[in-house]
């Protein structure tokens, strides 16, 4: 009776771990992705005074292409906060702020397809923009990544960063 106890004990171990180890989900690791965008038209709406301030919101629809590892077009309208504004073009002390959504209703990511959203952020003077993959329908269902953009030279911006899949 003895010897059961420990044999019983032993074999409810082991089929636990299976268990366990059947259950667990691994992320893929993600992959890298590069490519440039490049804005092949702008329209600008206005620009707005908030109020007795130096700031001022600027309304603009863009058109651009992004090729690549993420490669599409897409149109958007374009909401810049400046504070300390001063026109024509700024001065050093111009700050932005930029919250957007990014919609592609036809994109390929890295051979997949399907329509995606981004979500778009810039914040200071740094001129980095950060974007997150917010959904995607088709093959890019399960798609999920963040990462980085930035102005090379006018119209082309340069992005990478890091996507994966749902397992």
């Amino acid at each position: 009776m003895k010897r059961k106890i420990p044999s019983v004990f032993v074999c409810l171990i082991i089929i636990a771990l299976l268990a366990l180890s059947i259950s667990t989900a691994y992320a893929k690791k993600p992959t890298f992705v590069s490519g440039t965008q490049m804005i092949t038209n702008f329209i600008s709406l206005g620009e707005v005074p908030k109020g007795n301030s130096d700031n001022v919101l600027m309304t603009s629809t863009l058109f651009v292409t992004w090729s690549g590892d993420i490669a599409g077009e897409t149109e958007y309208e374009g909401r810049l906060m400046l504070h300390k504004w001063v026109p024509p073009s700024g001065g050093p002390e111009t700050t932005v702020n930029i919250h957007e959504r990014i919609y592609f209703p036809s994109v390929t990511v890295l051979g997949k397809t399907g329509s995606l959203t981004l979500a778009v952020n810039l914040g200071g003077s740094k001129g980095v923009f950060r974007w997150t993959i917010i959904e995607g329908t088709g093959e890019l269902a399960n798609l999920h990544g963040n990462g980085r953009y930035w102005l090379d030279e006018a119209p082309f911006y340069d992005y990478e960063g890091y996507v994966h899949f749902d397992p």
